[in-house]
């Protein structure tokens, strides 16, 4: 196992929805999406290369061409920095069920579908959609918001490489 599988292993692993993409795109969004990004180191995270495109359609609206370098800089950083992910067969198919269901942004359904199919927790702000889910019956509990990321940090023992409960990090320090 090489250096960067063992550390992947210790760290929280996150498919980001696209306002997560946004700041390193130069573009300001949600206090919340900021605050959670401070976080993204104890993290590996993973993205959809369709984010860079639905961001890029949201910078065509209000980034003039003259400041287009910084749109670069961000999507080679985001590129370099996270682990692109490639939706299965069957979460496109799942995304359009979705679709029909009645959330019309594709997009996002394909980012939760993949991450339902990869396993992996989907990191969002969108709480309309995370509503949509719950009222359709869907599965939420892969769905973390930024204020779970925030404990999720307060739960990392980077001295253990690895996440443990807080009665565990009590005993070890003693006061259990």
């Amino acid at each position: 196992m090489n250096s960067r599988e063992s550390t992947s292993k210790s760290k929280l692993r996150l498919l980001v929805d696209t306002s997560f993409l946004l700041p390193a795109m130069g573009i300001e969004t949600e206090k919340e999406v900021m605050e959670a990004i401070k976080h993204f180191h104890i993290a590996e995270i993973h993205y959809l290369e369709v984010s860079i495109l639905e961001a890029m359609w949201k910078i065509i609206k209000v980034v003039p061409a003259d400041k287009l370098d910084r749109v670069k800089e961000g999507i080679e950083a985001i590129m370099e920095t996270y682990k692109r992910v490639t939706p299965q067969p069957e979460a496109y198919i799942d995304a359009y069920k979705l679709y029909l269901e009645g959330h019309r942004d594709y997009i996002d359904n394909l980012i939760y579908a993949t991450s339902q199919r990869l396993h992996l927790p989907l990191l969002t702000v969108d709480r309309e959609f995370i509503n949509f889910l719950k009222e359709k019956g869907y599965s939420t509990r892969n769905i973390m918001t930024p204020n779970k990321v925030k404990r999720a940090r307060t739960a990392f023992d980077p001295e253990r490489r690895g996440f443990h409960s807080k009665r565990r990090r009590d005993r070890d320090k003693g006061s259990y």
